[in-house]
């Protein structure tokens, strides 16, 4: 099977003839390939080129077009910096008043000339030059993108003490950004689109059911008409809230190392959802050997035997030992599917 035939298998309930293989690469991809992260992070061809190297060379079967969670706020305006070697980040919020949300934020078209017209250039690049391959997008989750237009501990703050309707105003905005950016990544060639909203595993599930959930599955929904799949993707601890991110309606969710995978399938019993976990990215594969690679490779894979995709919880560490990510490539050929 070709790595697309391979994922798209699994999504329709067939048996592919290995497990997929999603590790995410990104910094990773950029030092084995002489690039820094800044050049990786604004030039899609140098991304692009990069991950497809690291595809072959690891048995990674979905590529896919993120770098970091920075894109669409800098398209709302926020002010992004991009170190030399490290990830885009904002040092002022754009938002420095929930209330003021709606006068400062306007929807943009992505077609911008900014960064994220250069995602949906990689979208295309990866769909054009690499047809045999699953191709990923990628979109904010409306929660994420408020923390990174208004600062996480802001945001956090302001989503317990302040009016929920004015946190209300600001998610419908990002939503409504993150749902247009991620049909026009279908529309130019991904498969799936994977939705980052990694500040909800900081928030109680009641926080989650009112001010998350309502908007993943608005973005969900709107890839589903569209004609795209989805990858829910939340870093971090989402035990208390796995129940309801089965709610949303997503095809995939990614699982962090903190998150019992035994009780998570238990959860899924009779949903239509795969995994994607959840080995520990820093003990595993940064600071272990091959050997241990491979017995967490296997037994992830054996605790879901169906509907499961191998993948570490989070991303890949820049500097994790590259025979650490063959062993990988090498584990999932051994796994009967």
């Amino acid at each position: 099977m070709t790595p697309r035939e391979r994922v798209f298998a699994l999504l329709g309930g067939k048996k592919p003839d290995r497990i997929p293989n999603f590790n995410i690469l990104m910094a990773f991809s950029a030092r084995r390939n002489g690039h820094t992260y800044r050049e990786y992070a604004s030039d899609y061809r140098i991304l692009c080129e990069s991950d497809l190297a690291c595809s072959e060379r690891y048995s990674i079967d979905l590529l896919c077009a993120i770098s970091d969670p920075m894109r669409e706020a800098e398209g709302f305006g926020a002010n992004v910096l991009l170190p030399e070697d490290d990830v885009p980040y904002s040092p002022t919020p754009l938002v420095e008043d929930i209330y003021e949300a709606e006068k400062v934020l306007k929807t943009y078209d992505p077609y911008n000339g900014g960064r994220t017209e250069d995602r949906l250039k990689a979208v295309e690049y990866f769909r054009r030059n690499c047809p045999d391959h699953a191709v990923g997008g990628w979109v904010e989750g409306a929660f994420a993108e408020c923390c990174d237009l208004r600062g996480i501990n802001d945001f956090l703050a302001d989503a317990a003490c302040e009016e929920p309707e004015a946190i209300h105003a600001m998610l419908r905005i990002a939503a409504e950004q993150a749902a247009r950016f991620a049909v026009l990544q279908v529309e130019a060639g991904a498969d799936i689109i994977g939705i980052g909203d990694a500040a909800t595993s900081l928030i109680s599930p009641d926080m989650f059911r009112e001010y998350a959930l309502p908007y993943q599955k608005r973005i969900d929904e709107a890839v589903h008409a569209a004609g795209g799949k989805t990858k829910l993707h939340i870093c971090g601890n989402t035990t208390n809230v796995l129940p309801l991110m089965l709610e949303t309606g997503t095809d995939i969710i990614d699982l962090d190392w903190m998150v019992d995978l035994k009780r998570a399938r238990a959860l899924a019993e009779g949903k239509n959802v795969v995994y994607s976990g959840n080995y520990d990215p820093v003990a595993v594969l940064l600071q272990g050997t091959p050997e241990r690679v491979r017995e967490a490779v296997l037994s992830c894979a054996a605790i879901c035997p169906d509907r499961y995709i191998s993948s570490a919880g989070c991303e890949v560490p820049r500097d994790t030992p590259p025979e650490n990510l063959l062993a990988v490539a090498e584990a999932v050929k051994e796994v009967r599917v």
